[in-house]
C-alpha cells in the first residue's frame, strides 16, 4: 500500500507540475455537457455493510455476467480480522472480487470473494510466474469466456517502489459458477513494454462490438508532459479469444489495421490506465470516461460513433467534491457501469477517494470505498 501511495504521488507531482497548462488550458474550457449528478448513497452503504471483513478497495470495475448478476473487481483491499472494528488489524491483498444482483433500483445482494490461506487473506489473482502482484485494468464477458487484463508488477529500489514487469489476460471459462471454482486460462499479452520514459500497456478498456474485442492501451512518453500519455485501441475477434490468439490482434494505424505495435497511432492524449468505454443509447455514441491523467478531481467523457473513434473533445462530466476534505485526499479512477443506468441518457460512474497519509485511513474511514454518482443528460438534438 505504501509503494502504490508512493507511486500514486510520485504521478500526482509530475501531472501538477507538467500538466498546469492542461489544467488551466483545454481542460478548464472543456463543456460540461449538460450532465446532472446526484449521489448514490444507497449505493456506497450497500458495499460498506455487506461484509464486515472488506473494509474497502480502489479499482472498482463492473463486468455484467447476465442481467443478473454483476460481477466487480477491485484493486488495493483492506481485509480485516473477524470482529475487528473499522480497519483494526486490516491487511491489504492486491486484488477482490464481488457478485452482486442485479434486476431493481436498490442495490442487490453483494458476496465478496479473495482466498483464505489458513487465518491469513491473499489476492484472488496471482502471477502464474515470476515475483510480483496483479492489478485489474478491465474486463468484459464475450460469448465463449469472461475476459479479465490484469497488469503485473513488481517491487524495486526506485522511488516508485515498483515497475511494471507485464500484462496478463485471464479468461474464466465457465464465469456463471462460484470463483472458487473458476477455470481460469492465463496467458501473458505480448504488447507490453517497460521504459524510462513510461510504459506500455494494453488492456486499460475493453469492448465488445460487431464481432471484435475492441482492446485499449495507453502508451507513455513523460518528456511531453501530462499530455504524453496516449490512449491507443487495438482488436482482436471474438472467436480468437477463448485459444488467446495474439497472432489475430490489429492496431489502429494511420492508414488502417496494421499487425505491427509499434504502429499503433494515438486516438487522444492526457488519458488514464484506468477507463472505461460503453454505448449510450440515447446519443447512439459510444463513451469513454476517464480520470484526467488518471489523477485528478475531473472525470471526464468523450463520445464517438465507433469503439475505435474518432474521439470528440473531453466534456467534463463531474468534478469530486472530497477533494475539500482535506489537502491531503485525491481522487482517480473514474470509470462508467452501464448496467447500472436507469435510462438511455443516464451514466453511472464511480471513482475512488484517497490520502497521501496511509493513517488516515485508519482515522476516516470515509475513504478508500467505491464512490458512486449517477449522471443524467437533458434532451439533445
Amino acid at each position: 500500500m505504501r509503494r502504490r501511495l508512493a507511486c500514486i504521488r510520485f504521478l500526482a507531482v509530475l501531472c501538477l507540475l507538467l500538466a498546469a497548462c492542461a489544467e488551466t488550458g483545454w481542460l478548464k474550457q472543456a463543456e460540461s455537457g449538460g450532465w446532472h449528478a446526484t449521489r448514490m448513497a444507497e449505493w456506497e452503504e450497500a458495499f460498506r455493510r455487506a461484509d464486515p471483513r472488506w473494509r474497502g478497495a480502489d479499482g472498482a470495475y463492473s463486468v455484467p455476467l447476465s442481467d443478473s448478476k454483476n460481477l466487480w473487481v477491485f484493486g488495493d483491499t483492506w481485509i480485516t480480522a473477524p470482529g475487528a472494528i473499522g480497519r483494526e488489524e486490516a491487511r491489504i491483498i492486491r486484488n477482490s472480487l464481488a457478485l452482486q444482483e442485479l434486476g431493481s433500483d436498490r442495490p442487490g445482494k453483494i458476496e465478496f470473494f479473495w482466498r483464505q490461506k489458513e487465518d491469513v487473506p491473499e489476492a484472488p489473482f496471482v502471477p502464474d510466474t515470476g515475483p510480483g502482484w496483479l492489478w485489474p485494468l478491465s474486463g468484459e464477458r464475450v460469448p465463449d469466456a469472461l475476459c479479465l487484463f490484469l497488469g503485473h508488477f513488481v517491487a524495486n529500489d526506485s522511488e516508485l517502489g515498483f515497475e511494471l514487469f507485464g500484462c496478463w489476460l485471464f479468461r474464466v471459462l465457465n464465469p456463471d459458477d462460484p470463483p472458487a471454482t473458476w477455470q481460469v486460462r492465463k496467458d501473458r499479452v505480448p504488447f507490453c513494454e517497460h521504459g524510462m520514459k513510461g510504459d506500455l500497456i494494453f488492456g486499460v478498456g475493453c469492448f465488445a462490438y460487431d464481432g471484435f474485442l475492441y482492446v485499449y492501451g495507453v502508451r507513455e512518453d513523460w518528456s511531453r508532459g501530462a499530455e504524453g500519455r496516449s490512449l491507443l485501441v487495438a482488436r482482436t475477434p471474438l472467436a480468437s479469444i477463448r485459444e488467446a490468439d495474439f497472432s489475430s490482434w490489429r492496431f489502429l494505424s494511420g492508414d488502417g489495421w496494421a499487425s505491427e505495435v509499434s504502429r499503433c497511432t494515438s486516438l487522444f492524449d492526457g488519458a488514464a490506465t484506468e477507463m472505461s468505454v460503453s454505448y449510450l443509447p440515447g446519443r447512439k455514441r459510444f463513451l469513454a470516461v476517464y480520470s484526467f491523467c488518471g489523477l485528478s478531481e475531473s472525470i471526464l467523457g468523450r463520445l464517438a460513433r465507433h469503439p475505435a473513434g474518432p474521439w470528440g473533445e473531453p466534456m467534463i462530466l463531474f468534478r469530486c467534491p472530497e477533494v475539500a476534505w482535506s489537502k491531503e485526499y485525491f481522487c482517480y479512477a473514474g470509470k462508467a457501469h452501464p448496467e447500472l443506468a436507469k435510462g438511455e441518457n443516464e451514466v453511472v460512474i464511480t471513482y475512488a477517494v484517497n490520502s497521501w497519509k496511509l493513517e488516515d485511513h485508519q482515522t476516516d474511514l470515509r475513504l478508500y470505498w467505491p464512490r458512486f454518482v449517477r449522471l443524467k443528460q437533458g434532451e439533445h438534438e
